[in-house]
């Protein structure tokens, strides 16, 4: 058998060349676990077959273009109106594939900066767009640039949504006469602070005809696009749910009595055989610049004392929990038999225990409306 030699050496260098095009892109850009499983299968290729690189397995970036990629989650700030004058109460989305796609990257802008900016109460919107350089297209034909305004806006409803500066600050005005949705449930003030308490509401079924609120609670959930792992919003024709709100009470500088919405949690209502119901909870948040306070397990804790009044509850479930959801719940499930059950789940009863007995088990099943396994 004849082997062309020189053919031979000739490929291997053309391999190494793109094995060492990959290794650098994997430097140039941060890239999510997804895409480097790829790029490792393609230097795989190279590095043992030594054969050639399917052109899907990866793509080359021009070293001169990589300052025109942005990840969102970088360059996308918030800041709501209570926060406007503090630069240190920006927050930062944790998730962006829901309106920038599965790769999370933004090309075509160089130190490309997104600012959202939302009025606390009435959740208006304002976001703007700023960047040192666009790339050239008439020079690079080939590559699309991302039209970030049409991006938001598709996801982001227009009635909430401007970006008009000056039109978004004349609506300041109008936070002042914002008053609570629904009836209320609960109210609560943080360990060591002096604020104003937080009040938690019920919304049922008959807000769902309400078309001020849908408009206003759709502008509150364009925050679950940014930090739920989910792309469900509410259904305004679905009369099977329920929704809780969490609001701070605050005094503005003229005195008057303000209140801002900074969290929520959605249930739907399914049928339980024969004659009960199951509250699902379908989401939970907290704004970020309220988060890790305790806010979460008052949150949590009302929703599950106002069901457990209602005997056609047969148990309260949870849609696709999160980790950080199921420990909530079970925190604040031991809590609740512990103020429930204290014959049974005090620190004596606890300490004499040998074991769970059923008894045990159906009694913080129904304290806790758990599923019966």
């Amino acid at each position: 058998m004849n082997i062309d030699v020189s053919a031979t050496e000739q490929q291997n260098y053309q391999w190494k060349i793109q094995s060492e095009q990959i290794n650098d892109m994997k430097k140039i850009i941060e890239i999510y676990p997804y895409a480097i499983e790829t790029l490792g299968r393609a230097l795989s290729v190279v590095r043992i077959n030594a054969m050639f690189i399917p052109t899907s397995s990866a793509i080359l970036i021009d070293p001169l273009q990589r300052e025109f990629y942005s990840l969102p989650q970088n360059i996308i700030k918030f800041k709501l109106k209570k926060d406007f004058e503090h630069n240190d109460n920006e927050f930062v989305p944790e998730y962006t594939h829901q309106i920038f796609g599965r790769n999370k990257i933004i090309f075509g802008y160089k130190n490309l900066k997104i600012n959202f900016y939302c009025l606390s109460s009435s959740f208006i919107f304002c976001f703007n767009v700023n960047y040192d350089e666009k790339i050239n297209q008439e020079q690079n034909q080939e590559l699309q640039t991302d039209d970030i305004s049409q991006l938001l806006i598709n996801w982001i409803p227009s009635s909430i949504t401007t970006t008009s500066l000056d039109l978004f600050l004349s609506k300041i005005k109008y936070e002042n006469e914002y008053l609570p949705f629904g009836k209320q449930l609960f109210n609560y003030k943080l360990k060591g602070e002096e604020s104003s308490p937080y009040f938690i509401y019920c919304i049922n079924q008959n807000y769902f005809n309400n078309s001020r609120f849908i408009e206003w609670f759709s502008g509150f959930e364009t925050f679950v696009k940014f930090f739920i792992n989910s792309e469900s919003t509410i259904n305004n024709k679905d009369f099977k749910m329920i929704i809780y709100l969490l609001y701070q009470q605050y005094q503005n500088n003229n005195k008057q009595i303000c209140y801002t919405p900074i969290g929520f949690s959605t249930l739907h209502l399914y049928y339980a055989y024969p004659d009960k119901k199951r509250p699902r909870i379908s989401q939970i948040l907290i704004l970020p610049p309220y988060q890790r306070k305790g806010h979460g397990r008052h949150l949590l804790t009302t929703i599950y004392n106002d069901l457990r009044k209602d005997s056609c509850v047969q148990d309260i479930t949870a849609e696709d929990p999160s980790d950080k959801f199921i420990a909530l719940r079970d925190l604040v499930s031991l809590e609740l038999c512990h103020k429930y059950l204290p014959d049974l789940f005090s620190k004596e009863s606890i300490l004499k225990t040998n074991r769970l007995t059923k008894e045990i088990i159906n009694k913080a099943q129904n304290v806790c409306k758990l599923t019966q396994q």
